[in-house]
Parts: C-alpha cells; structure tokens; sequence
C-alpha cells in the first residue's frame, strides 16, 4: 500500500503503528516525496506525534534552509516558531539573509519578532537601519534620532521590515506606485490601474495574501485592475477606513470585506455583483457604499444595521423592490437607484428624514409624492427616463427642492403646485412634450438654470424675465421658438446665458 501521511497518523492513532515507526515514515515521505502537498502535510502530522528532540529540528533547519519547495519552507519555518522558538534565532538568521522568496521571507521576519532576545532585537534594527526605499528610510530616521526605536518590542521592529518589503515587491513588480510611510509603517497605498502603467505586461489580477502584512493601512485603492477574488487576510486590516474596488471582475462580496469593522468607504462598482452577504450588516462604521453598474436583484433586510450609512449608490442594477428594512438607514443623505426595474417605494422610505438626494431615474416607477413630501430635508430629485407623462398636484409638497430633473419624460404639461418649489435652483424638463410654459413660472424665483432642451415649444412667457436669479436658460432643439421676451432680454445684460 503507498504510504499517506493520513493512513500514517490513523495508524498511529489506532496503536497499530509505533511513534518511532511513524515517525520514520513520515521522515521518508518529507525526504522523497516530489508532491509538495504530502510533504507538507507530513510536516503538520510530524509536529502532532513527534517529541521535541533535537532529530526533528534538525530536520526543519535543514527544509528551512535547503529546501526547494517554497510551501514545504513556509511550513518548515511554522514548525520551528511553534514548537523551537528558543532555538529558531540562528537558522531564521541564515535563512533571512539567503531567502528569495517574499511569503517566506515575511514568515521568517513575523518570526524573528517573536523571539523575546536581545540578539533578534538587534539583528532586526540592524536590517531597518539598512533600508534602501527612500520614504521608508526617512520615515524610520526620526525613530533613530530619538532612539525611540530602542523601545519597540521585536513584534514592532518585524513589522517595520515585513511592511519595507512588501512595498519592495510591489515596486519591482509594477514600478510606479503611490503610497504613505507613517514611522515605519505603511498607512495608505494606491494600486489602482496597475496594468496601464506597464503597458500591459503585468496586471494586477490577484491580490497577494501578504496584502494583511500592512496591517496598519488605513486606505487601499485597486480600482480599475481585473481582481475576480480577494484574500481571506485582508480581514486583517483592522484600521482600514477606505477601500476602492471599483472596476475589476468580483462576482461576490467576499465575507473578508465584511470583517473590516473600521471602514467607512467602500467602492464596488462596475464589478459583477450579484449578492450582498447578510454579513453587511458587521460593518458599523460604513459611511459610503457604492454599487453602481453591477448585478443586485435583492438586497439583504441586514442592510438596516448600516445606521452610519450617508451615500448608498444602486444605480444600473437589476433591484424590483427595496427591503422594507431600508428604513433603518436613518443617517442616509443620498441614495441613487437609477437604472433598475423598481415599481414602486417601500413606505418605509419616509422615515429617511436625513435624506438629500434622490435618484429614481430610468426606472418606471410609480411614485407616491405624498410619500415623499415627508422627506423633509430632500433637495434633490432625480425622475429622468420614468415615461411619465403626467405630474400630480402633490409634487408642490416638495418645498425643499432646489434640483428636479425631469429629463426625458413625455410630460405635455406641468402642474400648477410646482410654483410653490420657492428653494428650486436648477428644473430640467429637456426631452419632453412641453409645447408652451405657464405663466406662473416667473414665480420660481430661485430658479438659476432652466434647461428646456428637446420640447416643442412655441414661444416663451414675458414671466420669465422675473426670475432675476436665472443664469442659464437652454432653448435648444425647440425649433419653433423665433422670438425671445423683451424681459429676457433685460436678464441678458444681467449675465444670463441664453442657449438656442
């Protein structure tokens, strides 16, 4: 029968294999075996039944040292950290100074600083006084001056070096890169668009797992590369308040975001999207979330427990309704759900009283005006796109608007209760059915752009020369309009800009 380090440990643990007899198995797979994978778990299933004698550690020095294989030296030098670590200072010496291999080399240097000496203590602070990247060395320089360093516990100094070579390997991989040093340690990094600047040759489809070594960062930018999947470490960046994730390739929200309980910013689209995990609902601090452009049919009730939640960006999804849990987002200034197949608002939507924008376009949707003359603090909306053709009276409920877009409507007319929109600044009614303006829309007297593009109108009414605050006015496409009010005219030396 081949010999399997699993039959090996079963037979141990059944007593029909003596330790000695199974330690001597698994020393031959760990020697011969050409499968990395089975030397590997030789390795594990050695450090469970074998003593700690002097044999075994030899036998991790040597893999630690010589070994080809870069798993069965990342698992040699675990072995020894867990089970030598009085011993682990002179072979993780030799091994820092001869390893080429970044994973291993950032496992050998977490190990150094865990062991409590003098002599690691000082081997750790002689390779920091020795970094070449500019912005780390003066970053480390002060720690110098003030002999501060002299305080760090091996931990801290082993963060320093593991955090100088993680940003060596992105250097010699991808050249340009921008990124922050904070005493040592890397606080910001800017990853994004990497194959641009490499013309291609390299691009940046798979983040390292070493990513979780700078666990100090505090902003991480990947937008615009092609990551379809993301390492579990990044659950390891604690103190991460901004991540943009924009334009790449993930089909999920993988759970090692949603572990990320210091965020605040998180930018997912123009990604494939199709699922928002209940674990959502972890990230507490989260102030803006960005989902535009990916493929969301539903979204999770957890999504109620954002209470921090200011900017929440749907737009270009697959969304029909809106959990009614959506209420819970009482912090929610903004909130976009263009370009989706929504029919109709939850009521729940009411108790959105911080709520200041409001984007329902391209959706088709039958709204209830009614609804939203509760959002009390609402100054803009957006209705482009939605087929309407006709307005309610219950829109002049919306007192607090100072932007309403109607942009491509089939709207012939407009009713009366707009004029008591007093705050309105900016009304796009461009791609309509309009064929005339009522008089009372000199009395939108806030009014500063009125964009009438694309309508079939005839002539204008001489009220508009009241809105003195008007300083945009777009007549183009509006083929039947030969003569502008004399009381534009008037504003036309005020500094309003007419279109036509």
């Amino acid at each position: 029968m081949k010999l399997s380090p699993t039959l090996i440990y079963k037979e141990f643990k059944d007593g029909k294999l003596e330790r000695q007899s199974a330690l001597n198995q698994l020393f031959t797979l760990i020697n011969n075996s050409d499968d990395p994978d089975i030397r590997v778990e030789s390795i594990e299933i050695l450090v469970k039944i074998g003593s700690k004698n002097e044999e075994i550690f030899k036998l991790f020095e040597n893999l630690l040292i010589s070994d080809s294989q870069e798993k069965v030296r990342i698992t040699a030098i675990n072995a020894i950290k867990n089970n030598y670590i009085e011993k682990a200072f002179n072979p993780m010496k030799w091994a820092f100074q001869h390893e080429t291999s970044i994973i291993c080399l950032i496992t050998i240097i977490s190990t150094l600083g865990e062991i409590c000496s003098e002599k690691a203590k000082s081997f750790l602070i002689d390779k920091i006084k020795n970094i070449d990247i500019y912005e780390f060395n003066e970053s480390v320089q002060n720690l110098f001056k003030t002999k501060e360093i002299h305080n760090f516990r091996n931990e801290g100094l082993s963060a320093i070096l593991n955090n100088y070579f993680v940003i060596k390997y992105f250097k010699k991989e991808f050249k340009d890169i921008d990124y922050i040093v904070k005493d040592g340690l890397v606080i910001s990094i800017d990853l994004s668009g990497i194959s641009t600047h490499v013309f291609g040759w390299k691009i940046l489809r798979r983040l390292p797992e070493f990513i979780g070594v700078l666990k100090y960062l505090t902003k991480l930018d990947l937008k615009i590369n092609r990551l379809a999947k993301l390492p579990k470490t990044l659950s390891d960046l604690d103190y991460l308040r901004y991540l943009d994730l924009s334009n790449n390739n993930l089909k999920k929200l993988p759970e090692s975001i949603c572990l990320l309980n210091s965020l605040e910013f998180l930018n997912l689209k123009y990604n494939k999207i199709a699922e928002i995990p209940k674990s959502i609902s972890n990230l507490k601090n989260l102030k803006t979330l960005d989902l535009r452009h990916n493929n969301l049919k539903i979204l999770p009730n957890e999504i109620y427990n954002l209470k921090s939640l200011e900017f929440l960006d749907l737009h270009g999804n697959q969304l029909k309704i809106l959990p009614m849990s959506i209420e819970g987002l009482k912090s929610l200034k903004s909130l976009e759900l263009g370009l989706n197949n929504i029919k109709e608002l939850p009521e729940g939507i009411t108790n959105l009283r911080s709520l200041k924008k409001l984007g329902l376009g391209g959706n088709k949707i039958s709204i209830n005006f009614s609804l939203l003359s509760n959002l009390t603090s609402l100054t803009e909306l957006d209705l482009y796109d939605n087929n309407l053709r006709l307005l309610p009276n219950e829109i002049g409920l919306l007192t607090t608007l100072d932007k309403l877009i109607l942009r491509n409507n089939k709207l012939t007319d407009l009713p009366e209760s707009i004029k008591n929109l007093k705050s309105l600044q900016k009304l796009d009614l461009s791609w309509n059915n309009l064929i005339a303006l009522p008089e009372w829309i000199g009395s939108l007297i806030s009014l500063k752009e009125l964009n009438l593009w694309g309508n079939n109108l005839k002539s204008l009414p001489s009220s508009l020369g009241n809105l003195e605050s008007l300083k945009i006015l777009n007549l183009n496409f509006n083929k039947f309009i030969r003569k502008i009010p004399d009381s534009l005219k008037v504003l036309q030396n005020k500094g309003l800009k007419i279109y036509k």
